[in-house]
């Protein structure tokens, strides 16, 4: 039976102990929040092209942090085996968060090592985050109380957006100007942000080694993992929705990652104006969870997944006009509504399939079927933006334009109504991939009702954590196919 929300009285009245442990837990949030938002999306994307990163090189960074949600099955076997959560959580944030440094020294290293250094750098750190997190998300299950767990998680979910927020804003302002005042030397400007985020990293290291652990109960008997991987394949509805969902991931990490790299090398806009409207996206995420979980629960999610997905396809659509000429005196605010309709999009898409994958694991199963939806969804949402990289080169030396003509008159007039050229491109190749994606989901079936309401209140919490991190400028993307660490506890 779930337990109440405590009122504030009841939170507040707990003890020094409990108080002190959850004010560790919240400043290592925030430590790991500053250090993800100066190391990840957009100024991540902004490093990569000051070092001169290819076309390629971006899909690849763009698939890294899909890549490493491959790790999670053996971290969940090594804490299993280990059951030693804290320690693992500690030196594995602590191994990762060194090539940080690593990362911020790849200018040194000069052309042709330096993105090769950013690159290996970052797919060590975040393939590390990855194993900590999975033994930190079991252990947090187990030490912040469930009586607490909307209230403080609610309250942490605010604390690091606020900073997230912030912290990007300023190292936004900082870079644009140091592009200013240094302009032969951009790229030192993000080294610091990378160095300054290594010693901000270490000390939520220190943090986590000082919050007390919590011990594991004794090892139940562990099954072979590769059986329970494979037997979610032969459920019939269940082998339809990992299809709609791995076609989904395709057709949006396609373009997604890229709108980054289209605001700041083809729009020309600075990293400011590009955070700005990140954020937007972002807070147009937050808060329309609450009305898209609300949806789902009172008719399914499915629906929902009717409704946001195509906006988000309409949204990607829309990229296609910013190039045109006409468009050019407001594209600016047709950025912005796109920024904020496509948050509002994302937020039900990442909700509405985590809950959907969740409804439809048989009860005492749901650990191996969520595990194996993530897997594959990860694999194809990883091979999206390299394939997108490895063809950009192609598609930026041909052009297909769609035009309506006026003659006869006393001036002839055209007016361009479709122009593809490099990126924009992609952005219509979502479009159609979406479609079909679409179509594989009207052959899912979910069945009526909804969710444990705990485990779907955790869902909404998980959803909430939205930040800057994304290599993309659409906020949401990367939880539809990573698999929340409290799953892996479930029965």
């Amino acid at each position: 039976m779930e337990a109440a929300n405590p009122n504030p009285a009841e939170l507040d009245s707990v003890d020094p102990h409990q108080r002190r442990l959850l004010r560790l837990i919240l400043c290592d949030a925030l430590a790991s929040e500053a250090m993800g938002t100066l190391t990840t999306g957009v100024f991540l994307v902004g490093f990569a092209l000051a070092l001169g990163a290819s076309n390629f090189a971006i899909g690849v960074l763009a698939a890294v942090p899909f890549c490493v949600q491959l790790l999670q099955i053996p971290a969940v076997l090594l804490v299993e085996r280990l059951r030693a959560r804290r320690d693992i959580s500690v030196w594995s944030t602590a191994f990762g968060r060194t090539f940080l440094l690593g990362a911020a020294a790849a200018p040194l290293l000069g052309p042709g090592f330096a993105v090769v250094a950013l690159i290996v750098s970052l797919t060590v750190y975040q393939a590390m985050a990855a194993v900590a997190g999975c033994a930190w998300n079991s252990w947090m299950r187990d030490l912040v109380p469930v009586s607490q767990y909307g209230r403080f998680f609610g309250r942490r979910t605010m604390a690091t957006t606020a900073l997230s927020i912030s912290l990007a804003m300023l190292a936004g302002f900082l870079i644009d100007s140091w592009k200013k005042y240094a302009p032969g030397q951009t790229v030192f400007g993000y080294s610091m942000l990378f160095a300054v985020s290594a010693v901000v990293g270490f000390v939520g290291v220190h943090l986590l080694h000082i919050t007390p652990d919590s011990p594991m109960p004794p090892a139940e008997k562990f099954e072979n993992p590769f059986a329970l991987l494979f037997a979610p394949l032969r459920e019939a509805n269940f082998r339809r929705l990992i299809i709609f969902l791995s076609s989904w991931n395709f057709a949006a990490n396609l373009a997604a990652p890229f709108f980054t790299v289209y605001m700041l090398k083809s729009l020309g806009y600075p990293m400011t104006t590009v955070l700005a409207l990140t954020i937007a996206s972002q807070l147009a995420n937050l808060a329309v969870l609450g009305l898209w979980g609300t949806l789902s629960d009172r008719f399914s999610n499915k629906a929902v997944l009717e409704i946001a997905a195509p906006l988000f396809l309409i949204c990607t659509f829309a990229w296609t006009f910013t190039g045109l000429s006409w468009v050019q005196p407001v594209v600016l605010y047709l950025l912005v509504a796109i920024h904020i309709f496509m948050g509002i999009a994302t937020a039900g898409v990442g909700l509405a399939t985590g809950n959907i994958a969740m409804k439809l694991s048989p009860a005492g199963q749901a650990t191996a079927y969520l595990a194996t939806n993530s897997v594959i969804s990860a694999c194809f949402a990883a091979a999206a933006p390299v394939l997108g990289g490895l063809f950009a080169d192609f598609f930026a030396a041909h052009q297909l334009t769609l035009s309506f003509n006026w003659t006869g008159g006393e001036k002839n007039v055209t007016v361009q109504v479709l122009n593809f050229q490099s990126w924009t491109f992609f952005f219509g190749i979502t479009c159609v991939l979406g479609l079909y994606s679409l179509h594989r989901l009207s052959f899912v079936e979910e069945p009526s009702g909804t969710a444990d309401r705990l485990v779907f209140r955790k869902l909404l919490l998980e959803a909430g954590r939205w930040s800057v991190h994304s290599l993309s400028s659409a906020a949401g993307l990367l939880r539809v196919v990573r698999l929340p660490g409290w799953f892996a506890r479930l029965p």
